[in-house]
């Protein structure tokens, strides 16, 4: 039988030690090959470019250019890029954007590495990999325009949310949304005010409790 090349694979995220965690568990899969980790979004367009790679796994949540945005240049200029998409988020808004500008897969962190390599091998044959079970959550079955009506919250204000449900800190934030800590700390403290929360846990905490 003929030997098949290894799927040649680019990993992109700002967390090492996730990238290193993956990289180390794909490598006990043989069809698959990590020819590049990139850890600052502004790398990504030239070494995707320099290296021509079959599948790219991009975190949606990266510092200055986040995963929608370069997403967008890549495919932009070469819609021949086959991207996995990995997120902390179960939109079904955001899942629909990313099906819209040419992103072929969409999995979310809880992933198990198993899941992770069907879903290479499935989207490196151009076959999208977008999971049925991939559904929104909007807690209590209240939708975002629930929250942002009744808590008089604006939109960054719930995107802020989020992004601390995530585990973001406020230096994280600010880079990720481009605007300065002073501002993510006032969107903060303004939060806090009108949903007459007490403390950075608190907040958390709500978030968690309406699956924010």
């Amino acid at each position: 039988m003929p030997v098949t090349d290894p799927i040649r694979v680019i990993l992109v995220d700002d967390h090492h030690l996730f990238s290193d965690g993956l990289n180390a568990m794909l490598s006990n899969y043989p069809v698959i090959e990590v020819v590049e980790q990139i850890f600052h979004s502004p790398d990504v367009l030239s070494k995707v470019h320099n290296l021509n790679p079959d599948v790219i796994l991009l975190d949606f949540n990266m510092p200055r250019m986040n995963g929608m945005q370069v997403a967008e240049r890549l495919l932009s200029g070469n819609s021949k890029y086959k991207i996995l998409m990995l997120s902390m988020y179960n939109e079904l808004r955001l899942i629909e954007e990313f099906r819209k500008i040419g992103v072929m897969g969409y999995l979310l962190k809880t992933a198990t590495v198993k899941e992770v390599v069907e879903a290479i091998e499935t989207i490196s044959k151009g076959i999208p990999w977008y999971p049925a079970d991939l559904v929104p959550k909007t807690g209590n079955n209240h939708s975002d325009d629930y929250f942002l009506k009744t808590f008089k919250l604006t939109g960054r204000e719930l995107n802020i949310i989020r992004l601390i449900r995530e585990g973001l800190s406020s230096q994280e934030i600010s880079e990720s949304l481009s605007i300065s800590l002073f501002t993510v700390e006032t969107h903060r403290k303004n939060i806090s005010t009108k949903l007459n929360l007490k403390g950075r846990n608190e907040l958390l905490r709500f978030a968690i409790e309406n699956d924010l």
